[in-house]
């Protein structure tokens, strides 16, 4: 098959086409915690790197050094027609990755595809354990990582560990570097959604659309994205660890039969997110525990024509109140309760984040004087 401007897929180095090359498996290239001996300096530029994925028909967008996306409108539902507008034309890519963005990541919209059909790429995303991580129990209690859990379901359904577009992802403070295994989403049915490793149960009241397959195994499907080939975090590469002849491969039918196994699984939201226990050492960080809840409680309360305006008024008190007790109010913990408030409220995830990243913003800039 041609790329655009007559190039084969061959001569791209971030996607191949599929052919009958044996791929080793994990266990025969174990992952180790080794820093990538490229520099940041001498990859591809991400603008080209981006390029490359759209000519493939993988819609791309930007996102942070700490894989945050940083475009919105391009959710699950949003049309085609609209994805293919604002994220799957190779000719913008040098100017939506140029001067400050330069060195955005690139994220590669699974599930989605500018090519006809409108099916694209699943990942299954094998991660590796933290070293103060507890041992596995029960079912997984040999299972040191993401490729130990899926090589189990392989041999309880008597098939071979899956050969496919494979790609060794940095794993920044992780005993080990981890792997995602690229497959094409099925031509029939619904498209395969996104489910996480912790399992429906630990992320609600987020809405889960892909089977919990185990401990450290992410699926990530239409409505999900993941970091392409040829993007730094740190000094560390996302690398293609497969043969270069080896493109994304159909889903294997034991692995689809476990995809498919619930088409949408729901989760009934709590009328408030669990708020997580946090220091509470100063009168300051006291105050602070008790602003961060009753914000919650205020967010994950508010009723429809009101969600959005409360979500922005709480994350602006809360941005001026961080500077007086940064242990408990950090930007990132803020985001984390507030996203999930504002979901509980029926808010989508989107929305959600734009409006809570605009009242951080409003209230960094006018913080309190340090008298919480």
């Amino acid at each position: 098959p041609l790329l655009a401007e007559g190039r084969s897929m061959n001569d791209n180095p971030q996607v191949t086409v599929p052919s009958d090359t044996p791929l080793p498996t994990p266990r025969d290239e174990p992952s180790v915690d080794t820093v990538c001996t490229r520099q940041p300096v001498s990859v591809t530029p991400h603008g080209e790197v981006a390029a490359r994925w759209m000519q493939y028909g993988t819609p791309v967008i930007r996102c942070s050094r700490r894989k945050r996306a940083l475009e919105s409108g391009w959710g699950a539902e949003t049309p085609a027609a609209e994805i293919l507008e604002k994220f799957g034309r190779p000719e913008q890519a040098p100017a939506r990755w140029s001067g400050q963005h330069a060195r955005d990541l690139v994220g590669l919209l699974t599930g989605r595809s500018t090519r006809p059909g409108g099916r694209g790429l699943l990942v299954v995303d094998l991660d590796m354990p933290y070293p103060d991580a507890q041992p596995l129990e029960g079912r997984w209690a040999n299972c040191c990582s993401g490729v130990d859990v899926l090589e189990m379901h392989a041999r309880a359904a008597g098939e071979s560990y899956p050969e496919t577009y494979t790609v060794m992802t940095p794993s920044i403070g992780k005993v080990g570097r981890g792997e995602q295994l690229y497959f094409l989403q099925p031509e029939d049915g619904p498209l395969i959604g996104c489910a996480t490793g912790a399992g429906a149960a630990a992320h609600a009241p987020y809405e889960l659309t892909a089977p919990h397959l185990g401990p450290m195994v992410d699926i990530r499907g239409a409505g999900g994205y993941v970091i392409a080939v040829g993007c730094h975090v740190g000094d560390r590469a996302y690398e293609r660890v497969s043969p270069p002849g080896l493109g994304p491969q159909p889903i294997p039918g034991w692995l689809l039969k476990l995809l498919r196994s619930g088409e949408k699984i729901r989760q009934a939201a709590p009328a408030r997110p669990v708020v997580r226990q946090m220091p509470t050492g100063t009168r300051a960080e006291r105050y602070a525990v008790a602003a961060l809840n009753g914000e919650l409680e205020g967010v994950s309360g508010a009723g429809e024509g009101e969600r959005n305006r409360r979500l922005f008024a709480a994350a602006r008190r809360l941005g001026e109140l961080s500077p007086t007790a940064p242990a408990v109010l950090a930007e990132s913990t803020v985001q984390d309760e507030l996203l999930a408030a504002a979901r509980a409220a029926g808010l989508g995830e989107q929305e959600a984040l734009h409006t809570i990243r605009s009242g951080w913003s409003t209230g960094s800039r006018s913080p309190l004087d340090g008298a919480a």
